[in-house]
């Protein structure tokens, strides 16, 4: 196994800002598959990040480089404190803040329980009526866009697909990506630096969003109004067909003389 690969990688990743990845490293290269994927997450401010770095192997050296990464920025999504169907939505939250959901969807640990003991089974019936109230919520168009975007705060980078498929028709709403090359030579983009790329790219579509939501008011004002004064022909209209009645009125009147 080529150590000081692994040593050169590990320090590359250093430099960009991702921390104690070698020994990641060392077991995915040694399985020698041609290329891999290696994530990373990391939290700024009330931001979640996600990173996915990309290593594919050099046959002719037979070592491997990091050819890129997929950055992705996960604002946090401001949740109503309505009441929908009867559910407090702040107290939904909260509930669900108390459980770890890492653990809740391992599905790998086995242990021993016992049917008369409530206790053991607390923590799965508390998870089962947080269930049932998100399902209770999601019956309007307004508690569906809240439950996406509680199951995207909490079970954010858990394996929740396969028990509850996929929950993306909220995320193009609080995710921004962006893939960033590396180049021979060249000290590529930090993590630090990917961070003030996606916000400077969240608050620019922020800006587009609210821009086009002014011009489709001001649309909307504008036919409204056009409407309004096309109903039954403007005045001057009426008077321009006024003049031209009397007009040609005065035109047979004079013929006929």
């Amino acid at each position: 196994m080529n150590f000081q690969n692994i040593s050169a990688l590990a320090e590359q990743l250093q430099l960009l800002g991702f921390e104690n990845v070698g020994y990641s490293i060392l077991k995915r290269i040694c399985f020698k598959p041609d290329s891999f994927m290696l994530s990373q997450k990391m939290v700024k401010v009330k931001d979640q990040l996600s990173f996915h770095l990309y290593f594919e192997k050099e046959k002719k050296m037979e070592t491997y480089v990091l050819k890129y990464y997929d950055a992705i920025l996960q604002k946090e999504m401001s949740l109503s404190n309505a009441v929908v169907n009867e559910i407090d939505v702040s107290s939904l939250e909260k509930r669900m803040a108390e459980i770890d959901w890492k653990m809740a969807f391992d599905f790998e640990t086995k242990k021993q329980w016992n049917v008369e003991d409530k206790a053991s089974l607390e923590k799965e019936q508390k998870i089962e009526s947080l269930i049932e109230e998100l399902k209770t919520i999601e019956t309007s168009e307004e508690g569906k866009s809240i439950s996406t975007g509680l199951k995207l705060k909490f079970w954010a980078g858990i394996a929740y697909q396969e028990l509850l498929g996929s929950i993306s028709p909220l995320k193009n709403k609080t995710e921004i990506s962006q893939r960033f090359y590396l180049f021979e030579g060249q000290a590529g983009i930090s993590a630090d630096e990917a961070y003030r790329f996606l916000q400077n790219r969240w608050l620019e579509k922020q800006m587009q969003a609210k821009r086009k939501q002014s011009d489709d008011s001001n649309g909307e004002e504008n036919n409204s109004r056009d409407q309004r004064s096309s109903g039954n022909g403007s005045p001057l209209k009426k008077k321009r067909l006024s003049k031209t009645k009397i007009g040609k009125g005065n035109k047979a009147i004079q013929n006929s003389l």
